[in-house]
């Protein structure tokens, strides 16, 4: 699988691109590599690209590199079970 990267560390531009990609691709199975984020705006593009990504492939699957694994504590108690963090 191939992940999109970003060289940006502008949150909205990120999310912003990440979900033109959805609409327009057919990404069933989508990896991010969003490590160049701090763990608070990538909580926050994991959870809305989460939520794009399964509204419309309900059965799909979005894995996401983060810069650390400390992530998975703050979005633990949200409905993620397409997101699989690498």
């Amino acid at each position: 699988m191939k992940f999109m990267s970003f060289k940006k560390h502008n949150s909205a531009e990120i999310l912003e691109r990440i979900e033109t990609y959805i609409n327009e691709s057919d990404c069933k199975e989508m990896g991010i590599d969003i490590s160049c984020l701090n763990i608070f705006d990538a909580s926050k593009i994991l959870l809305v690209t989460s939520a794009l990504h399964y509204s419309k492939y309900p059965e799909g699957k979005l894995k996401c590199k983060v810069q650390s694994e400390g992530i998975k504590n703050l979005i633990a108690g949200f409905s993620t079970r397409n997101l699989e963090i690498v």
